[in-house]
């Protein structure tokens, strides 16, 4: 798995912001941005493409513009994580749409999401991974890849990453994320 570096040299690109809070909150399902790190979406912003990057994830990412169960589990074990000080921002984001924050684990711990048990160790780093990328890559067992990551300078969106998922009809896109859920 690959990350972006969100400061380069001692030119902070934006402010470094982690993309999920400490905050006790439940996270909504329908809210497009949730895995998103702030300073990816402003880099789209910037360069006028982010109707590209919100449809990438509508399509990509989400589920008939909502957040599959597991997604959120995933959301709400980063948020618990971050509150024990378990897990800190890395200071980089996931190079693959939606972008999301890439954390760094400073203890050694675990969770589950559906059955499947998810350790990492001290230095180990963890990134939601989007539906396509889960069904694109066999052995990813959940939302998340977890393990040293290298830094890179682009950043790509999932039918990029994906080409033959983007040439699937929406019906055969949902078949293939149904297959997710078995």
């Amino acid at each position: 798995m690959y990350d972006v570096l969100k400061a380069q040299g001692n030119d902070l690109l934006f402010p470094v912001a982690a993309g999920i809070s400490l905050a006790a909150l439940a996270p909504q399902p329908d809210d497009l941005w949730l895995f998103t790190d702030p300073t990816a979406k402003e880099l789209y912003t910037q360069q006028n493409k982010i109707d590209q990057l919100q449809e990438d994830i509508s399509r990509y990412a989400m589920c008939n513009g909502q957040w599959a169960a597991n997604d959120l589990k995933f959301f709400s074990e980063v948020q618990r994580l971050l509150r024990d000080r378990t897990l800190i921002p890395k200071g980089t984001f996931g190079y693959l749409s939606p972008h999301p924050t890439v954390y760094r684990a400073v203890r050694e711990s675990a969770f589950e999401i559906a059955g499947h048990k998810f350790n990492f160790e001290i230095g180990g780093d963890l990134v939601f991974e989007p539906w396509v990328a889960r069904a694109s890559t066999p052995g990813i067992a959940g939302p998340v890849r977890i393990g040293k990551f290298r830094t890179v300078t682009s950043f790509r969106l999932c039918r990029d990453a994906f080409p033959r998922a983007s040439m699937l009809c929406d019906k055969a896109l949902e078949i293939l994320r149904r297959t997710l859920r078995s």
